[in-house]
């Protein structure tokens, strides 16, 4: 039975992941999912950066298999990944059992008011784990892997891959969508959308952070179509957003927070464009939006559904805090007061936590070590973008462009939901990931500007140089 600890709870089934079906099956899929990558290598021989595909491929499914290892060792083969294999499983035997049955339990009908996995579910089916049943939203992501599981043999490890080569290729429109601002090398491109070890890590296998990340590039890139009107865009961009929100509703329903609302102060600076760099409208256009954003904030909090976040998330804070059933290393925000007054206080520690910790001598432990060395890294990174002379050049430049400026907002307010819902090591190295390569994409941003424009002077360089010789000259001529 489960332990009662959320975080490492252990399914009451004796699983055999290495049965001689699986590993065919499984070495079987390799062999034809890398024959699909070297296919589509292939059709698109062109395009330089198609080399990174296939290396961004392998270094998912390396890490995805030292997830799997991670959940099956460290875990004893339990765990919320194989928790949501598992409710997958039984729901594919519930298929061949009575597909009727099948469809019920994913479309959630007939119930009649009591939703249980004794109404469909049997002896027969086998019946899926309590903790992951009785959350909606992580049975939806068994769900979910259950179409999959037609195609699997049941196995684990296989699944996983196959959510690792679907990982792949949506980061791979993603890639392809930001890159086409030209603002960014392809090297930092890469290393932000398919190198960061711990989205790889997280985010490819099966789990609810796959499925958010999914979810936002397939927005990120729909929803820009639709809102440039310079892009051609069809019914099938409406749709994929359509499924994004729909996948965020059903798993993390505050992830809607985390996209919307950068997008307007995206749509602000694409306005912006159109008129001269210190234009007066420009200016006024950006003093509208900061403007409607803050008010939108403001009316935002008195509503029902921001009481209800707020609600949750000092729940999962207090709980996660308090609880002292949920071991492992913690941190602590030192946060009291609930109120939308105390979350603003407490919000810079809750973004630094989102973007940096753990801090390396906080993960001295093998499970996070390597999250304290990205953490240093990207550490080392902010403080070469704030402290640099051109730092207002490269925050102007940002504010500039529309998809800097979604990333920017994108990645504060994630990392804030991280931050102070998360409190255990172990839950936000998870919880932040999809903030890392959005951070990555906005400290990177001004490299290629600054290469193209580097023996231009920015005007307070220029300024400096005229102060430097007219004191020069002056000194000259009373000498």
């Amino acid at each position: 039975m489960a332990s009662g600890r959320p975080e490492e709870f252990l399914i009451d089934r004796n699983y055999e992941f290495f049965t001689p079906i699986d590993i065919m099956a499984t070495f079987a899929g390799i062999v034809v999912i890398s024959i699909l990558v070297y296919l589509r290598m292939r059709a698109n021989a062109d395009k330089p950066y198609y080399r990174y595909y296939a290396r961004a491929f392998y270094f998912k499914m390396f890490l995805a298999v030292a997830n799997i290892t991670f959940y099956i060792v460290k875990y004893g083969a339990g765990g919320d990944s194989i928790g949501f294999w598992d409710g997958a499983v039984k729901l594919n035997n519930l298929f061949f059992y009575d597909p009727v049955y099948y469809f019920k339990e994913i479309f959630e009908v007939g119930f009649e008011g009591v939703r249980s996995p004794h109404v469909h579910f049997n002896s027969e089916t086998g019946y899926p784990d309590g903790h992951i049943y009785e959350e909606e939203s992580s049975f939806f992501v068994s769900k979910v892997a259950s179409f999959f599981g037609f195609f699997t043999f049941k196995g684990y490890i296989l699944m996983s891959i196959i959510f690792t080569y679907m990982t792949t290729n949506i980061s791979m429109r993603l890639f392809e969508f930001i890159r086409e601002y030209k603002l960014h090398t392809d090297q930092h491109l890469a290393l932000a959308i398919f190198f960061i070890p711990s989205l790889s890590f997280w985010c490819a296998g099966i789990s609810k952070d796959t499925l958010m990340w999914w979810a936002v590039c397939y927005f990120i890139v729909n929803v820009f179509r639709i809102i440039t009107p310079e892009s051609d865009h069809s019914w099938r961009n409406w749709t994929m957003v359509f499924i994004s929100v729909y996948l965020m509703l059903k798993v993390r329903s505050f992830m809607l927070v985390t996209v919307l609302v950068p997008l307007l102060y995206a749509y602000s600076a694409r306005i912006g464009k159109k008129y001269g760099a210190k234009s007066f409208e420009r200016t006024g256009i950006r003093i509208l939006f900061a403007g409607l954003g803050l008010a939108g904030i403001l009316i935002f909090f008195q509503t029902p559904i921001a009481k209800g976040f707020i609600d949750e998330a000092a729940v999962i804070h207090q709980d996660m805090t308090t609880n002292k059933s949920y071991t492992g290393a913690k941190y602590n925000l030192e946060v009291t007061d609930y109120s939308p007054a105390g979350m603003v206080k407490a919000f810079p520690a809750s973004v630094v936590a989102g973007f940096f910790r753990p801090f390396i001598w906080e993960a001295l432990s093998f499970s996070f070590i390597f999250d304290g060395i990205q953490g240093t890294v990207l550490i080392y990174f902010m403080v070469r973008f704030l402290f640099h002379h051109r730092f207002r050049k490269r925050i102007a430049h940002i504010r500039d462009n529309e998809i800097l400026i979604y990333g920017f907002f994108f990645a504060l307010i994630l990392a804030f939901f991280a931050g102070f819902t998360s409190i255990l090591f172990g839950v936000l190295v998870r919880f932040k990931a999809p903030v890392l390569p959005f951070l990555v994409l906005v400290l990177t941003g001004h490299v290629k500007w600054e290469e193209k424009n580097k023996g231009e002077k920015s005007e307070e360089e220029r300024a400096v140089l005229d102060t430097s010789r007219l004191r020069r000259d002056t000194r000259s001529a009373d000498e």
